[in-house]
């Protein structure tokens, strides 16, 4: 609520770069809240309170997109047009919040160290430990031995790596996830937002990682280097969060104007047909990369 009066939703979809400075003060203010009163939690409660801050102004912001469905004047050739500004309010969110998980990781501790104390009061320093251990976690999976984990042997083991299956692999992995940011938006409104900011985290640790072994034009390459496959898969999420936002809104409606409901359902349908192919072409050329 306090966003929304910081923020005019109508002025962010026009212009939303605010939320790239936005973004780094919820991920800031998350980590170091949660390190204060939930130490072990800290690396998935600042994701849960920055979303918790963001829900709903981007609930306001799909209340305003659907209003646009009212339209009668609905050409399907104007999709992108039609939801350009929420693609680019969800793009600037997740710069911001990768460039800011990518400082934090960069800037603290790499272990516990003793809090900061003034006049008897101490504030407890947050770790890199903490701050990403979940995400150190999924680091592990990605870039631990994988002899074992025959599924993906198709895409890292040297002997059986095979451009279809890989793909096949990547994308079944994806889609559950893109499954899930439609379901969840649908059920909150702007449930994606979640498992946009964990993507952003776990991108921004392994920039980091680059940047604290290497060196800052490491980190830059890092980040470069996740385009290719990065853009689709991300504007596939994207993509997927608009269709179940407008069409809760839709739902949640008392009255609709007509052509409305055909409208909003037009547009949730070719939300996630784009979404799924998008999510195809980013596993395929992820797979691309990787084994060849």
């Amino acid at each position: 609520m306090v966003l929304e009066s910081i923020i005019d939703p109508a002025k962010a979809r026009k212009n939303p770069w605010g939320l790239f400075f936005v973004a780094f003060v919820l991920v800031t203010i998350g980590i170091w809240t949660t390190n204060f009163m939930f130490k072990e939690s800290t690396s998935i409660l600042t994701i849960a309170l920055t979303v918790v801050a963001m829900m709903p102004f981007i609930h306001s912001v799909f209340i305003l997109e659907e209003e646009e469905e009212t339209r009668e004047s609905h050409k399907l050739s104007g999709f992108i047009t039609r939801h350009f500004d929420v693609i680019y309010i969800y793009a600037v969110f997740f710069i911001g919040l990768t460039f800011s998980y990518a400082f934090w990781y960069v800037m603290l501790p790499a272990a516990p160290v003793d809090p900061f104390c003034d006049s008897g009061f101490c504030m407890p320093i947050p770790d890199k430990m903490h701050t990403f251990k979940e995400q150190e976690k999924t680091f592990s999976f990605l870039s631990g031995d994988v002899t074992s984990r025959l599924s993906r042997e198709v895409c890292l083991d040297s002997a059986k790596k095979n451009v279809v299956e890989c793909t096949q692999f990547i994308f079944a992995n994806n889609s559950i996830v893109l499954g899930l940011a439609i379901l969840t938006s649908f059920i909150y409104g702007a449930g994606a937002l979640f498992l946009i900011s964990w993507n952003a985290s776990v991108i921004a640790l392994f920039i980091g990682k680059e940047v604290v072994e290497k060196d800052f034009a490491a980190g830059l390459f890092r980040a470069i280097g996740y385009l290719p496959h990065g853009l689709p898969e991300v504007f596939a999420y994207f993509l997927g969060g608009i269709a179940g936002g407008i069409i809760s809104v839709a739902l949640t409606k008392k009255y609709h104007q007509k052509h409305e409901l055909k409208n909003v359902v037009e547009d949730v349908i070719l939300c996630t047909i784009l979404a799924y192919a998008l999510l195809f072409l980013a596993a395929l050329i992820e797979a691309y990369l990787i084994v060849l």
